[in-house]
């Protein structure tokens, strides 16, 4: 079994081969702080594009992001639409949120982040109900300068199925700490986006696509994948003309050989 080293020196690697294939991640300049909690909770086994779309969608269907507050979580669910992953939970979620900073800051600004420290920021969205460890630990990030790892289900399944963490057995607070832990703070969120980026691209959550992956020498989950066998070109088979079956010719009848009795009978029906 892999030591604590030897993981974080082999995601390490991992940092080189996803940047090589998907190039610098720029970190985001963090102007309103609710529209990028929405983004965080929106983009968990969700793309960017949809990420964006459902944004777009949630302006035009609501009046600001204070309506979107008081919203009910149905209404949010059909604005997210049909298609998009875990809509019910971050339907239920996002009003919850917004709603709990409200009562405690009256804002729908969060201009209080401004006067927190680091670890304040952190403590403070940790306690707040039905908030997921990973928003807590990106909002610390990206609007107080924290160091810390998010790790929502996309970087629980990738770096499970590489081999890093386990997400079976550890929690996600345990995971967060054990990633900050073996990750400088100044590759930190390089890591969690490269990561990110490999969840959206290409180890999706039913079906990744381990053939087209950069990593997929180094992956134990890619090496026991299952492989398709390629199906052999043959040349087209000629078509027999079918041979028509003669019938069968009949055997002659044979003749009955005539006795003695026989021919006399013969000769006197002949002289009467």
């Amino acid at each position: 079994m892999a030591t604590f080293t030897e993981k974080m020196r082999r995601l390490d690697r991992i940092r080189l081969t996803l940047k090589r294939k998907f190039g610098d991640q720029p970190k985001p300049m963090v102007t309103h702080p609710v529209e990028h909690a929405l983004r965080t909770i929106l983009a968990e086994e969700a793309g960017q594009a949809q990420v964006e779309d459902a944004i777009g969608r949630m302006r035009a269907q609501f009046a600001d992001w204070n309506d979107l507050r008081v919203s009910r979580p149905r209404e949010i669910r059909e604005t997210l639409g049909s298609d998009f992953p875990r809509r019910g939970h971050k339907a239920r979620v996002i009003p919850r949120l917004l709603d709990q900073v409200f009562k405690h800051h009256n804002s729908m600004v969060w201009d209080f982040l401004e006067t927190m420290g680091k670890v304040e920021t952190r403590a403070y969205f940790e306690s707040l109900e039905e908030v997921r460890p990973f928003v807590a630990a990106t909002l610390a990030r990206d609007c107080a300068g924290a160091h810390a790892f998010p790790v929502d289900h996309d970087v629980a399944r990738v770096l499970g199925r590489l081999g890093i963490l386990d997400p079976d057995e550890q929690s996600d607070v345990e995971m967060q700490a054990y990633l900050e832990r073996g990750v400088k703070s100044t590759r930190a969120y390089e890591v969690h986006q490269l990561v990110r980026r490999l969840a959206e691209k290409l180890c999706l959550v039913e079906e990744p696509l381990c053939r087209r992956c950069p990593l997929k020498d180094g992956c134990p989950s890619a090496m026991l994948a299952p492989k398709k066998k390629a199906k052999k070109k043959t040349a087209p088979k000629r078509k027999r003309k079918k041979a028509r079956r003669k019938a069968p010719k009949k055997a002659p009848k044979r003749r009955k050989k005539r006795t003695a009795k026989g021919r006399k009978r013969t000769a006197r029906a002949k002289k009467k």
